[in-house]
């Protein structure tokens, strides 16, 4: 093949490239970005944003239940309809509030986000705006994490997913099962109650995996597990 044979070879195949990224939208280095925030099944719902971070325009919510709870650390999407400049998406501080444009500091941890749309609203309806629509959605969740440690494949922590329960299978699952020298006999799981009281538990997980009748166990947030040796 002569080199001006393999030039116009080249140039031909470049430009099928540059055509192809130009019609799906995305370049060479990935794949095209995701808007919003991901979740997995592992529990990770996560932000890029740095804690405290605001934005002037609303974020991609995430569709969750009317009794969902806001939690410190949540991140969520303030807008109000016609008012652009009073969008923010902010995360919520450890005391519980968000500080939002006229109206200041709202505490809005411990409510449901129909109740903290419906305080928002209240509060610039009272001095600032007349009958303002305002919408509440989360972007990002505060993680709920439990640990799992001892005789697994990849001890560490494991995050409850924000919109279901985390059961410890799917929990030892996550980490790469019980290792070769591990018991799943005698699996241990401390708890911390919200009386500040410590308890353990021990469970069979053996049976767990492969007892029809048996039932899993439903983690919490805070939990450890431990996934003792084998006694040789």
């Amino acid at each position: 093949m002569t080199k001006r044979k393999i030039t116009l070879l080249s140039s031909l195949l470049l430009f099928l490239c540059i055509g192809y990224a130009q019609d799906t939208g995305s370049g060479f280095g990935g794949s095209p970005g995701f808007g919003g925030s991901s979740s997995s099944t592992g529990g990770e719902t996560g932000s890029s944003r740095p804690s405290g971070a605001d934005t002037s325009s609303g974020g991609v919510g995430i569709i969750v239940g009317e009794n969902y709870i806001l939690k410190p650390s949540d991140v969520i999407s303030v807008s109000v309809y016609q008012e652009g400049d009073l969008n923010k998406t902010v995360r919520i501080e450890g005391d519980g509030s968000v500080a939002l444009a006229l109206i200041g500091k709202v505490k809005v941890a411990g409510m449901t986000v129909a109740e903290a749309q419906s305080l928002i609203t209240d509060l610039y309806n009272r001095d600032f705006l007349v009958n303002p629509q305002v919408s509440v959605l989360v972007t990002s969740f505060s993680p709920k994490i439990v640990h799992i440690l001892g005789s697994v494949n990849g001890p560490g922590k494991v995050r409850i997913p924000p919109d279901r329960d985390l059961t410890l299978t799917e929990a030892i699952s996550s980490v790469g099962g019980v290792s070769r020298i591990g018991n799943p006999k005698a699996i241990t799981i401390k708890r911390v109650d919200s009386d500040g009281r410590s308890r353990q538990m021990e469970v069979n997980f053996s049976r767990i995996v492969t007892d029809p009748d048996s039932r899993d166990i439903v983690l919490q947030e805070g939990d450890t597990v431990w996934v003792p040796e084998r006694i040789i």
